[in-house]
């Protein structure tokens, strides 16, 4: 009787093994990628002082992000920054012998008199501190400036949550213009060892008008404005992220062969959305949690 009920085992264990191993076999594994959307900015900023301007706020002052609409979906709660490392800052000097990086901690003028909300610094050659205090908040007039004088940025940030989508804005053309962004921006999101998981590069082509306007302050080698701002997601597919790498290459156009991502200005900001499920998702995880009730009852019938 022992050797019946072992071979009953044995066969059940099999044919369960064999179920669940076709089951997987039919669903092939995939890479991990992004997708991109488009998405519309809600803020709160200092309306324009002047009826006869077209600009869509006063550019010099706090801008705060509210929420995005996309999908169908009002997102309100987000992930900012809260790590940085700089992996590269190419450096160019001046005709005055002073020595900057390309990458630079840059907000609007009349930001530090604005009490709505902090803002990062207005530096050149920021630390990774500086990256964190201009990334980490939710001022949209508070950004990362990648000057045109050297080849290339390259930095990582961090979130202090697994994340699987990211809001980007970059500082675009001439505001009224038809120039949503004007730079290239290449994203990696990164795994738990430090390998890169999924790959996007955003073109300037991709951004699209955002509805504000900022001016932008680099003390002391850089006050321009105002500027359009455009926007862009990309959420990741079926898996989450805690770091992100972010690099612009040949951005003085010195290099031949390479594209020139012409020095985004840009703010990051992230958030989990939460994705249903496909129905062939549903039904598999559905068949594999009946064969393993199915084998379970067997084994406690023998048992």
């Amino acid at each position: 009787m022992t050797n019946i009920f072992a071979k009953t085992i044995a066969i059940a264990t099999s044919a369960a093994s064999i179920s669940v191993a076709s089951l997987i076999l039919t669903v092939p594994a995939q890479a991990a990628s992004f997708t991109s959307f488009s998405f519309k900015t809600n803020v709160t900023a200092t309306p324009i002082n002047d009826p006869t301007s077209s600009l869509l706020n006063d550019p010099t002052r706090d801008i705060r992000l509210d929420s995005v609409e996309f999908n169908g979906k009002t997102i309100s709660s987000f992930e900012v920054v809260t790590g940085g490392e700089i992996l590269r800052n190419d450096t160019y000097t001046l005709p005055d012998g002073n020595v900057f990086g390309v990458l630079n901690s840059g907000r609007g003028p009349n930001t530090p008199d604005d009490d709505l909300l902090l803002e990062g610094p207005s530096k050149p050659n920021p630390n990774a501190q500086d990256i964190v205090d201009s990334l980490g908040n939710l001022n949209l007039n508070s950004i990362l400036v990648t000057r045109e004088n050297a080849d290339t940025a390259s930095i990582e940030v961090s979130f202090a949550n697994p994340v699987n989508t990211f809001l980007f804005w970059e500082r675009g053309g001439t505001a009224g213009g038809p120039v949503a962004g004007d730079s290239d921006l290449l994203v990696e999101a990164l795994g738990e060892n430090n390998e890169v998981i999924a790959t996007y590069k955003i073109l300037r082509q991709n951004y699209t008008k955002a509805g504000y306007n900022i001016s932008t302050q680099v003390f002391p080698i850089l006050n321009n404005g105002p500027f359009n701002i455009g926007s862009i997601g990309i959420s990741l597919d079926g898996i989450t992220t805690q770091t992100l790498r972010l690099t612009s290459s040949n951005n003085n156009g010195l290099i031949s062969g390479i594209p020139n991502d012409n020095g985004p200005d840009f703010k990051v900001i992230a958030a989990t959305v939460k994705v249903v499920p496909e129905s062939s998702t549903i039904m598999g995880a559905l068949l594999v949690g009946g064969l393993g009730i199915i084998f379970k009852r067997k084994r406690t019938v023998i048992g």
